[in-house]
C-alpha cells in the first residue's frame, strides 16, 4: 500500500466510525480530492462530514478549535505545512491553551495535518519543514510518520485516543512510496525492528543490517528523511563495511528518549538527522535530552538539518540545501577519518 492510500483508507475508516468526527480544509472534495489527493472518495461517501473551505488557514483552523471544544473530532487539513504560519496563532494561543487557562473543563482534540518537506522543486514558500518551529508549544503533540511506519494507523490513533492538539506531519516524498510494515524492509536486506512493541501507541523503529551486531554508528532521525538515512546505511555498509543502525521516530514531540537507551549502550558515535534547518532544530533538541538522560553518551555526536538559507526551486540547488544521502554518506566518511 501506498503512504497517501494508508492515509485514505485511514480517514475512510475514520469518517465511517463517528458522525462527529469531520474534515476541514481547502480543494477537498471530488474530483479534486485534495492537492496530493489523501482525501479522495470522501465528500462523495460522507457529504456531511467533508467541508471544503475558502482559502484562510486561520479560519479552518479557528473552526477545527470550535468544533473540538464541543465535543467533535475534527481533523483540520492544511494544504502545505508552509501555510501553517497563517494559523500558528490559533496552534500555540488557543488550542493548545485552553485546557489549561479553563481548568481542565474543556478539551480540544483536533488533529491538523499537512504536508512538509522538499525536494520535488516546489521552491522556498513550498518545501519547508516547520515543524520544529513548534516544539517549544507545550500541550502539543507532533506526530510526523516514515514509510517504515504505518501512517494511517498512526493517524487513527490520533483521533481516536489523543484528547489534546496534534500537529500530524506527512512527507510531500513519502506520499507515493510504498509502506514498509513487515518484519523486513527493503526485500529482506534491512531489518524491522519495533523498539517499543505497543500496540497501543505508536512505535520508534529500528533499521539494521545486522541486528546481532555492534553498529559503528546510530542515526535517529524521523519522517520522510528516513529514507535518504536508510538508503545511505546501505552504502556505507557495501562499499565501506561500516555498519549504521537508523531509529526512526514516528512521534517527534514529545521525544521518548528512554526508548533508546539501550541503542545508546551499543555504539560510541551518534548522528541526528532531519530535513527542516539544523539551527534551532529537533536535532539539538534531542541531542539535549540524550546529554541530560542516563543514556551511555557516545563520544562523538554529530546533527544534519538542512542549510540556513531559503530554498531553491531548483531541484540540483535544492539538493544542495537539503540533506541528500550524498551529504549523510560523507558526513559519516568525515567521521570515521576523524
Amino acid at each position: 500500500m501506498l503512504y497517501v492510500e494508508s492515509i485514505n483508507q485511514s480517514l475512510h475508516n475514520l469518517l465511517s466510525s463517528k458522525d462527529e468526527i469531520v474534515l476541514i480544509g481547502e480543494d477537498l472534495s471530488d474530483p479534486y480530492g485534495g492537492a496530493f489527493k489523501a482525501s479522495r472518495g470522501l465528500s462523495t461517501n460522507y457529504p456531511e462530514q467533508v467541508i471544503s473551505t475558502p482559502i484562510s488557514e486561520q479560519a479552518i483552523v479557528g473552526a477545527g478549535i470550535g468544533m473540538a471544544m464541543r465535543g467533535m473530532k475534527p481533523i483540520v487539513e492544511i494544504m502545505f505545512g508552509d501555510f501553517i504560519t497563517l494559523c500558528t496563532d490559533q496552534i500555540v494561543n488557543h488550542a493548545t491553551k485552553y485546557n489549561w487557562m479553563f481548568n481542565e473543563q474543556v478539551n480540544v482534540p483536533l488533529v491538523i495535518r499537512t504536508p512538509m518537506g522538499g525536494g520535488r522543486g516546489y521552491g522556498p514558500t513550498h518545501s519547508q519543514s516547520l515543524e520544529s518551529m513548534f516544539m517549544t508549544t507545550p500541550g502539543l503533540t507532533i506526530c510526523s510518520p516514515s514509510i517504515y511506519h504505518d501512517p494511517g494507523s498512526l493517524l487513527e490513533y490520533c483521533v481516536l485516543k489523543n484528547n489534546h492538539p496534534v500537529l500530524f506531519i506527512e512527507n510531500k516524498r513519502s506520499y507515493p512510496k510504498e509502506v514498509q510494515v513487515g518484519n523486513k524492509a527493503h526485500n529482506g536486506t534491512i531489518h524491522r525492528i519495533v523498539l517499543n512493541d505497543n500496540s497501543s501507541s505508536p512505535q520508534v523503529i529500528l533499521l539494521t543490517l545486522y541486528p546481532d551486531e555492534q553498529p559503528d554508528i546510530v542515526i535517529i532521525t524521523y519522517g520522510g528523511i528516513a529514507e535518504n538515512a536508510l538508503n545511505a546505511s546501505i552504502e556505507l555498509f557495501i562499499k565501506y563495511e561500516i555498519i549504521v543502525n537508523v531509529i526512526v521516530f514516528s512521534i517527534i514531540r514529545p521525544f521518548d528518549v528512554d526508548v533508546i537507551s539501550i541503542e545508546m549502550e551499543k555504539t560510541e558515535k551518534l548522528l541526528v538527522l532531519e530535513e527542516g534547518n539544523k539551527i534551532g532544530g529537533w536535532g539539538g533538541e534531542v541531542i539535549s535530552q540524550i546529554c541530560e538522560s542516563s543514556c551511555k553518551l557516545p563520544k562523538t555526536i554529530c546533527r544534519i538539518g538542512a542549510e540556513d538559507t531559503p530554498i531553491p526551486a531548483s531541484l540540483l540547488l535544492e539538493e544542495n540545501v537539503l540533506p541528500s544521502e550524498k551529504i549523510i554518506i560523507k558526513t559519516i566518511k568525515d567521521i570515521f577519518k576523524e
